[in-house]
């Protein structure tokens, strides 16, 4: 299971994303709802939306965050604007579930570190698209993964994670414990 276009954020400072505690900003250093977002269009509608559509999209409808993207807001527009439709849960099973019916695809709010955990696809707040399921196996596509960064190699991650081109896969219950008490975003093709 591959993006039709895999969005690595760190690509993509040249692309403004500013807000009002960073007037700077960029999609490198706060854009990963941007990408998901391209990811999930380009993915399930077979339409082109470029990472400077995404951010231009993110700004309009108001989904820039002080620092980050306001996933509830551009998932509501991306409803509005394309043929999808979006179910928000807390609920790792339900997003299990939801992948192993092949209903569509899913962008997870990854909280990263806390006290009594180690985050392995984030160390801070972080979205990422959950794409499959295989058995109890995740794809996700992590818009921070850049290939020889050893982002899966880090203390705490190390062996949690297989990549398979641009793809981590990775047991679901990480994923769940990466995003406890945060919130998934279930994207289907309206009917």
């Amino acid at each position: 299971m591959h993006p039709a276009n895999f969005y690595c954020q760190l690509d993509y400072e040249h692309v403004a994303y500013p807000s009002e505690v960073n007037p700077k900003g960029n999609i490198a250093n706060n854009g990963c709802g941007v990408c998901c977002t391209c990811m999930v269009i380009e993915s399930m509608l077979g339409i082109p939306f470029s990472i400077e559509e995404g951010a231009k999209f993110a700004l309009e409808c108001g989904a820039r965050a002080p620092v980050g993207t306001n996933y509830y807001i551009l998932a509501e527009e991306m409803t509005k604007r394309f043929p999808l439709d979006c179910i928000v849960t807390e609920d790792m099973e339900e997003v299990a579930a939801f992948l192993r019916e092949k209903k569509g695809l899913v962008v997870a709010n990854t909280y990263g570190d806390r006290p009594d955990y180690i985050g392995v696809f984030s160390d801070g707040g972080h979205y990422v698209v959950a794409a499959a399921l295989e058995g109890d196996q995740l794809a996700v596509w992590d818009p921070m993964y850049k290939e020889g960064s050893g982002r899966y190699d880090k203390p705490g991650r190390a062996g949690k994670v297989r990549m398979d081109d641009k793809t981590a896969w990775a047991d679901y219950h990480i994923l769940g414990l990466d995003c406890r008490e945060r919130p998934y975003f279930l994207f289907s093709l309206r009917k």
